[in-house]
């Protein structure tokens, strides 16, 4: 079989009758579980909630995939934390306590309402760069795609970059269902609470070759991996790059396994004569 890639997205992909004949029960609790099949959605979009969910999805999604032990496997942002499941490197269980203590200490980071994430579409992370730079509290956040990136930072700079960057030849700039500016300054204090909450985990050597978003590399060390998941939380996010390392290392076959499917696109966009695949959640 041709040596394949795992992908795990993350926050932004739960939605209401996400758990729908999926076996949750032992993974997340039944409150969680009944917000996912009923919602409130804006109840089910809050950090500590969505990514929760996110995990618990995408972990029955991956165990009755019938899928092996990938030749690569890679996460977007809360999406390593599948990766490293998958990879042997986290226990199932200590993976779980890991999210749900990440997605409260990100939520504890800031208070609620005051930052968000926005999808810049048309503009490369360059000439983002040369309109909020001369911004605060705004900032690069992720790199999906050449010219697919997203912008982390305030409410309110948000709103006033958005202007600005259709000014500069963006074709849209789109708020997401994100509650916390991620991958950016403002998450410090997560990060520090996080690398504290790591010091108590037993993080494991993979078994098989894991890709970081930090990086856009292979890590093999756990206590490096700590780092990086660490850092994660205030570090620009290099998917592209990690796309393309992955291509670079021999693989040309992609399964996403996830609620929704969000970046099987952006590798077709990367790699066209990539072969990509789709593993996800039924909606009703």
């Amino acid at each position: 079989m041709m040596p394949y890639c795992l992908i795990f997205p993350g926050q932004g992909t739960q939605f209401v009758g996400m758990a729908h004949e999926l076996k949750l029960e032992g993974t997340v609790d039944r409150k969680l579980i009944d917000l996912m099949e009923k919602g409130p959605e804006h109840e089910l979009g809050r950090t500590i909630y969505a990514q929760q969910a996110i995990f618990a999805v995408s972990f029955a999604l991956w165990a009755g995939s019938g899928l092996g032990l990938p030749a690569m496997v890679m996460g977007h942002s809360l999406g390593e934390y599948m990766a490293l499941t998958v990879a042997g490197s986290l226990r199932v269980r200590d993976a779980m306590d890991l999210v749900k203590n990440r997605a409260a200490f990100m939520e504890h980071a800031m208070p609620e309402g005051t930052g968000g994430m926005a999808a810049v579409l048309g503009l490369t992370s360059s000439e983002i760069h040369e309109v909020i730079d001369t911004m605060s509290d705004v900032w690069v956040a992720n790199i999906n795609q050449a010219r697919q990136v997203v912008i982390a930072g305030s409410v309110q700079s948000l709103r006033e970059a958005s202007p600005r960057l259709k000014e500069k030849g963006a074709k849209k700039v789109l708020p997401l269902k994100i509650s916390v500016a991620s991958h950016c300054p403002y998450m410090e204090p997560a990060k520090k609470a996080l690398e504290e909450h790591l010091k108590g985990v037993t993080v494991f050597k993979p078994s098989t070759r894991v890709v970081f978003n930090v990086t856009a590399q292979e890590e093999t060390d756990p206590d490096k991996i700590k780092t990086l998941l660490a850092d994660q939380l205030v570090s620009p996010l290099r998917w592209e790059e990690s796309v393309q390392y992955a291509a670079k290392s021999g693989i040309s076959r992609f399964v996403e396994i996830g609620p929704r499917s969000v970046l099987a696109p952006l590798i077709r966009r990367i790699l066209p004569d990539a072969g990509v695949e789709v593993i996800k959640a039924h909606e009703c």
